[in-house]
């Protein structure tokens, strides 16, 4: 299970889920939206006509936890992580799942937006606390990390991608990576994965026949259309004709492989969609899943798949603390 690593996104459905956090970086900007926010609609209510601005913002939702017999149909949905979103998730090699996502708690402060990662070692029946991811070695013009996709290599290692961009007026936002022998300190790789003209945020990565697979938002919200890139090494990416879901959709979401071809479980304006692929240009529409934003998917041995997505906005949905 070396590379069931995908990316899992959030920036279009559910706006404002970006940013880790990095010891060497510089302070968060205020906002804790992707650098370009997202103009798509969200799938779930709004916090109500009465409510202040910043009553939707992403510290207002948690993430939830679906699963599935056939990939397709999903039900059992419970709370998996409070007040989080863009949400990724593998199983390792150990058969151990590691979930990483944008985490927003009020009782620390110091992890509020910042990438988190938890654990299960039961196949997702129960989770470790979340813990703050740290990466060394950021540039100090590059705002903290944000948007995490999780892969593993071949030699046990994990690659966490990530969307970042520069901190000057009208700099563009683009994918990164560090390393990781543990999956929760990494140390920043050189240089940017993949910054497409107009730029990109919440990148899907996945290891498919001989090759790794980019899937990210165009930053055109609901067109059905988003950038596809290909890499040898995971490092440099190739990037090819753009991919195509579907008027109503974007490629906010992630792709697994799922016998023998890939499946990518995206967001659109009526919720998760489905959609299947032998060669990750072609996409066929599959199925339709939960009224949630940023969905990423994962099957187990058992031939479950698990399915965490952003749930709608929390019953004591406010303002960010202060």
């Amino acid at each position: 299970m070396a590379f069931t690593g995908v990316a899992c996104a959030d920036r279009a459905v559910v706006p404002g889920v970006a940013s880790d956090s990095v010891p060497t970086a510089p302070a968060a900007p205020p906002s804790t939206a992707t650098p370009l926010p997202s103009p798509s609609p969200k799938p779930s209510p709004s916090a109500g006509p009465n409510a202040p601005p910043s009553a939707d913002g992403p510290w207002n939702r948690d993430l939830v936890l679906y699963s599935s017999e056939d990939g397709l149909t999903f039900s059992n949905q419970r709370t998996l992580i409070e007040r989080a979103g863009v949400p990724d998730v593998i199983r390792d090699s150990s058969g151990r799942l590691i979930a990483v996502f944008q985490w927003f708690p009020f009782d620390n402060r110091d992890a509020f937006d910042r990438v988190a990662v938890a654990f299960s070692s039961d196949e997702g029946e129960t989770w470790s606390k979340p813990v703050q991811v740290q990466v060394s070695g950021m540039p100090a013009n590059l705002i903290r990390p944000f948007d995490p996709t999780i892969v593993q290599l071949p030699d046990g290692r994990f690659r966490l991608y990530f969307t970042s961009r520069g901190q000057g007026q009208g700099e563009l936002p683009g994918i990164y990576s560090a390393i990781s022998s543990d999956a929760a300190v990494y140390q920043f790789e050189d240089g940017p994965r993949f910054v497409p003209e107009g730029g990109t945020v919440d990148a899907s990565v996945v290891f498919y026949q001989a090759a790794w697979h980019l899937f990210s938002h165009n930053q055109k919200a609901n067109t059905g259309q988003g950038f596809h890139a290909v890499s040898q090494d995971g490092l440099a990416f190739t990037r090819l004709a753009e991919v195509d879901a579907g008027q109503g959709r974007q490629w906010i979401g992630n792709a697994v492989v799922t016998d023998g071809v890939l499946r990518y479980y995206g967001s659109g304006r009526d919720g998760v969609w489905i959609a299947s692929s032998k060669d990750g240009a072609a996409w066929t529409i599959v199925g339709t899943g939960p009224s949630a934003g940023d969905p990423c998917a994962l099957r187990l041995p058992s031939g479950r798949t698990l399915l965490i997505a952003v749930g709608p906005p929390r019953a004591d949905a406010g303002p960010r603390p202060n």
